[in-house]
């Protein structure tokens, strides 16, 4: 077996989603934006040339809401791990274990990312060992590796803008040749949400095929 896509995911549970989103859009409204997420991310990923999908879905207990999502068209893994570096481990050496040689990790922020962004990924892991997908807020919305790599995960300063930076860091001392992909936006606060409903527009009016259709239908664009 060649290749596989995580994709991580959160239940779409008011109040436990898009939090920075809230007091502009309500935390009920900020959960279905997210749900639209899920689903406009899991659609993209469906268009990939990839053997498996898997949705890496939290908390433990979420797989029934995540099969109403997401279909019978994809596995599930429950996140493990007590912070955001040992799940995405975790879910690596699952993929590893089964035999993939080429692992992407994704999230659900980034509903316009485009398609050629995650193939691009697994391309050039034909070649590095690492590729990774910076965020204009300095996080990261891909990984992708062809062996484990633990050390890239570990004394991270998760869900702050440090998090690339010191990513590339531990990149550099286990001396690991690397890909960087073009940089992307997540959807985590009020001006970065504007942003998205202005990139949905011109996407719209161009005629864009790859438009997010129930992000879109969501904002009423």
């Amino acid at each position: 077996m060649s290749t596989c896509l995580v994709i991580f995911a959160k239940s779409p549970i008011p109040g436990k989603v898009k939090t920075r989103l809230t007091p502009h859009i309500s935390s009920t409204k900020a959960a279905e934006l997210y749900e639209a997420f899920i689903v406009d991310t899991l659609d993209t990923a469906l268009k990939l040339k990839c053997e498996r999908i898997t949705v890496a879905y939290s908390p433990d207990y979420a797989e029934k809401t995540f099969q109403r999502l997401c279909g019978q068209s994809v596995d599930y893994l429950p996140q493990k791990g007590y912070n955001l570096g040992e799940r995405m481990k975790n879910a690596f050496k699952r993929s590893f274990d089964k035999g993939f040689r080429r692992t992407v990790i994704i999230g659900t922020d980034s509903p316009t990312l485009p398609l050629s962004y995650i193939q691009e990924a697994f391309d050039v892991l034909k070649e590095v060992p690492v590729t990774i997908g910076p965020t204009f807020d300095g996080g990261y919305y891909l990984i992708g590796l062809s062996a484990q790599e633990d050390a890239l995960f570990d004394n991270i300063e998760w869900s702050t803008s440090s998090v690339f930076r010191q990513t590339l860091a531990r990149i550099k001392t286990a001396n690991k040749q690397l890909n960087i992909l073009p940089p992307w936006y997540d959807v985590d606060t009020p001006d970065s949400l504007e942003f998205l409903r202005s990139h949905l527009l011109s996407m719209k009016m161009s005629g864009d095929e790859d438009i997010p259709e129930k992000t879109l239908r969501f904002l009423r664009i």
